[in-house]
């Protein structure tokens, strides 16, 4: 049935009059300051200025990323950003269109045409589109395809939850600009928190020495030339401010929230609409089985060594249905897949792969809303996997030379990092003391150096027989 056509001219009036209010929840704090900006966002802003320059090729950036990690704010703030520039500016949740009006991307701009007068083909100045969660549009990709192929005065910015669903669809492959958005680092949401700035350069630098030195005294001798601009970016942050970030901080969404109660609720609801919203759209899962997947993801926090036989005889589900089940959780980044090291990527191994949240907040959530049955140790040892996992993952994004494995033997370490021929071997824990796991792996794999990252420590150590170095996690989260 078709909707009403005033209802829908009466919902893209209110979404053109409200764009500035909506938008400055997102733009601005409760003191009416400007919220800093991400990291990612220059670059999606210079794409825009691409546009604006007359450079046709850039007429779409596709923002993906896991739900919560920030794709809405980013779409705000880039509004805002250009918001005086003569055009049409159209801010459109596809949530809204197609739960609450009842509609589609399509009718929506058809109406659009009429309400100015004028074809999207034949405007006299720019549109500029923005489409928030377009996957709930099931046509979302033919009609932006169409949308990019008729006219070539229309820049589309579209964000998605489902990041599988986005990149998998053909239509705009080759014709969009991919850009993904991870979880906070360290320093954004220091940023953000405090409104202290990174010190510029002293990132890529520390990523640098660590990702190109040849030997473990090569990257010892170059970091301890780091150490003063490092200690000089913690004076004035607390213990307090590490914790935080580590339990919640990397979910941006979470930050202004000051009580821990209300935070955890908060990111419990986002893996329940990525549970009850997402996965549906995505896998012909039943609903029994969408039911079960929370409290599978509860028994993956609290399981020392993740094994599906031993997860589908405790949920009585078939081994390959918990195997389809922790695909569609990787593809909506609600966990990270390591592989063992000397399997091929995608391919079938008898040795099993490790999964980490892909935010530590996750974790946390279970362990603070339920509990664990795994030794304190052992739990902060899990957190503190997760967040190095989540820096590793997003240093090798679009970097097709980079891959994450891990050492699956017994004793092994946590993760290998290898860049063509060169590999890194790295450990993470607790006033980690020894050396034995990260050489052991390095010997096997013929690695350039192992590191142990160890929380708890402020000193820099090299031992040179292991060819292997001590990193203070605070180096680390400044990568």
């Amino acid at each position: 049935m078709p909707v009403n056509k005033e209802k829908i001219k009466e919902f893209i009036n209110d979404q053109i009059a409200q764009a500035d209010f909506r938008g400055r929840a997102y733009v601005f704090d409760t003191q009416n300051k400007k919220r800093p900006n991400r990291n990612i966002f220059i670059r999606i802003q210079s794409h825009f200025d691409q546009f604006l320059g007359g450079n046709k090729s850039y007429r779409w950036v596709a923002l993906t990323g896991l739900r919560g990690a920030g794709k809405t704010t980013i779409m705000y703030q880039l509004y805002y950003a250009k918001k005086n520039i003569d055009g049409y500016f159209l801010i459109l949740s596809v949530d809204e269109i197609t739960q609450t009006l009842g509609s589609n991307i399509n009718e929506v701009i058809n109406i659009f045409e009429e309400i100015i007068g004028r074809s999207i083909t034949n405007l006299d100045k720019p549109l500029f589109l923005f489409l928030d969660e377009v996957q709930y549009d099931e046509k979302w990709g033919a009609i932006l395809k169409t949308i990019y192929d008729r006219a070539d005065n229309v820049f589309i910015f579209s964000t998605g939850s489902a990041a599988a669903l986005i990149n998998s669809n053909s239509d705009i492959a080759r014709r969009a600009i991919y850009e993904r958005i991870y979880p906070l680092s360290f320093t954004e949401f220091i940023k953000i928190k405090r409104n202290k700035y990174e010190i510029k350069g002293l990132s890529q630098k520390l990523r640098e020495i660590i990702l190109s030195g040849r030997n473990a005294g090569e990257v010892f001798n170059a970091l301890k030339k780091s150490e003063q601009k490092i200690n000089e970016y913690y004076h004035g942050i607390s213990r307090l401010d590490f914790e935080n970030y580590l339990h919640y901080g990397s979910l941006p969404f979470m930050i202004a929230l000051q009580n821990e109660a209300l935070v955890y609720d908060q990111i419990n609801k986002s893996l329940e609409r990525v549970i009850n919203k997402d996965i549906p759209q995505m896998r012909g899962l039943s609903s029994d089985i969408i039911g079960r997947i929370s409290a599978i993801l509860y028994a993956v926090a609290d399981m020392d060594v993740l094994n599906f036989t031993t997860l589908a005889e405790k949920f009585g589900i078939s081994r390959p249905k918990i195997a389809e089940i922790f695909s569609v959780l990787e593809q909506t980044e609600i966990l990270h897949r390591v592989y063992p090291h000397g399997s091929h990527f995608k391919q079938v191994t008898q040795k099993p792969s490790k999964y980490l949240f892909s935010s530590p907040a996750f974790r946390a959530m279970y362990y603070k809303t339920i509990g664990n049955v795994i030794t304190e140790q052992n739990a902060r040892g899990k957190l503190l996997e997760d967040l190095i996992g989540m820096y590793l993952y997003r240093l090798c994004d679009k970097k097709p030379s980079f891959s994450l494995t891990y050492d699956s033997a017994k004793g092994g370490a946590d993760f290998i990092l290898s860049s063509g021929e060169n590999k890194i071997v790295l450990e993470v824990g607790m006033n980690k003391k020894e050396y034995k796991q990260v050489t052991q792996t390095a010997e096997k794999v013929k690695a350039t150096c192992g590191i142990v990252v160890s929380e708890g420590t402020d000193v820099l150590e090299y031992n040179a027989e292991a060819n292997a170095l001590k990193i203070p996690l605070k180096y680390f989260l400044l990568m």
